[in-house]
């Protein structure tokens, strides 16, 4: 063998490892020996796609498809993940941050549990009390349903902050990185950093339970030593991108033909568990039946664990025996009171009572409710104005749905409509 020979066989196996560097995903570095001074091999050596040309691998980030010939670097081991536009580094994902103190997620006050009802809630509170310098919140998160959570600072001289964990523990947003993955995405909106808000917006392909952080970034970067001003205010918006159902469902066992004075019963609860009622003074007007029975069924649905709806007096009783109320109303078949445990007890978990108010909204067939809650008052009744146009109860030209009168904190006092389908007469 001639020395021009000697000189294309080591040409050869010098080709052949280098090739083998790039099938292992690793680009290296172009040998002069091998490529040539002009930065070319010769297309004998590396197949017909020709010569490797100096602007293709200039940058250590392509590999032009026609330079390396499938017989030898087979296409399957360029990995995409390293090489071209397919490659770009995934973003960062989120730091691990602990805001309660470990095993003590009571270091963290508990400010309110949101079920995911559709459409939009928001709720007020502050840090006065300079006893806590986190608050957590629990959040349903609905599949394929987007869910976007806003932090507004309302008082005092602080950056806003946001954590998100999954019902494991672990951190699915750190206030800046949310996880990406095929079955979970939570992005960031805004950091809050330098601004008075800070959002996120989660999205999940599977129902998932969401424990929320919110604080100061001035806590987070101090490690959570830090306190909170203690004129320190927010509102805490939760928007579900969803659509309520609508209408009303009457009860499966309802006696069509067992009407007093033109009133309906309200049946046992078909299935049993949805609701209680009193044996007697629970006849009204059918809507108010199915009213009933429509949102005692999507209460269960959306807060099983919470108390069952307790329906009291439908009509006035009559004859009024020891332990009845005498009301000053309940006589048109359109008023009734309800108890729920703490959603029908001002001061007690604000969210829940707006949940439950929301769904007699949601019926498009509810006139009014009283219930003491200036809270609850101030997330349902935009909520009523944002979804209905109709006249309420005693709303006048504001509409006001939910209102005050002594003696409703208690209870829910609700008023359907009338049978020619408006709120009058106000009484």
């Amino acid at each position: 063998m001639d020395g021009l020979d000697i000189r294309w066989v080591a040409l050869l196996i010098a080709s052949l490892s280098a090739s083998a560097c790039v099938g292992s995903g690793s680009l290296g570095t172009r040998d002069s020996a091998v490529v040539g001074d002009g930065g070319a091999a010769d297309s004998d050596i590396l197949g017909d796609g020709g010569a490797l040309d100096s602007s293709t691998l200039g940058d250590g980030s392509m590999l032009d498809s026609g330079v390396v010939d499938a017989g030898v670097v087979d296409a399957g081991a360029l990995d995409s993940g390293m090489l071209g536009d397919a490659g770009t580094p995934p973003p960062p994902g989120p730091d691990v941050v602990e805001p309660c103190e470990p095993g003590r997620p009571d270091s963290c006050w508990l400010a309110l549990m949101s079920s995911g009802a559709c459409g939009t809630s928001t709720f007020t509170e502050d840090f006065v009390t300079n006893r806590y310098n986190v608050h957590r919140f629990s959040l349903s998160v609905r599949a394929d349903v987007a869910v976007d959570v806003s932090l507004r600072r309302t008082g005092g001289t602080w950056d806003p902050a946001l954590v998100l964990h999954d019902a494991s523990g672990a951190t699915i947003y750190d206030g800046e990185h949310g996880v990406v993955s095929a079955g979970l995405t939570v992005t960031a909106i805004d950091s809050g950093r330098g601004s008075d808000v800070a959002s996120v917006r989660i999205l999940s392909t599977t129902d998932m339970q969401v424990t929320g952080f919110l604080t100061g970034w001035h806590v987070i970067e101090g490690g959570f030593t830090p306190r909170m001003p203690t004129d320190a205010t927010y509102a805490l918006s939760i928007a579900t991108d969803c659509v309520a159902p609508g209408g009303v469902v009457c009860p499966p066992n309802l006696d069509e033909s067992d009407i007093v004075g033109g009133y309906y019963l309200l049946p046992d609860s078909d299935p049993a568990g949805l609701y209680t009622r009193k044996a007697r003074c629970s006849r009204g007007s059918r809507l108010l039946v199915c009213v009933l029975y429509t949102v005692a069924q999507r209460w269960a649905a959306l807060r099983p664990g919470s108390a069952r709806l307790a329906i009291s007096d439908l009509n006035e009783c009559n004859p009024r025996l020891a332990g009845d109320a005498n009301h000053a109303t309940h006589d048109d078949g359109t008023h009734v009171d309800i108890k729920a445990g703490c959603a029908t007890n001002a001061g007690c978990d604000a969210a829940q009572s707006i949940d439950l108010a929301k769904l007699f909204i949601d019926t498009g067939e509810t006139c009014g409710i009283i219930f003491n809650d200036t809270t609850v008052q101030d997330a349902v009744n935009p909520y009523f104005v944002s979804e209905y146009s109709y006249r309420t109860w005693h709303g006048g030209a504001a509409r006001t749905f939910m209102r005050s009168v002594a003696g409703h904190t208690t209870h829910f006092h609700i008023r359907v409509k009338r049978p020619d389908g408006t709120c009058a007469p106000l009484n």
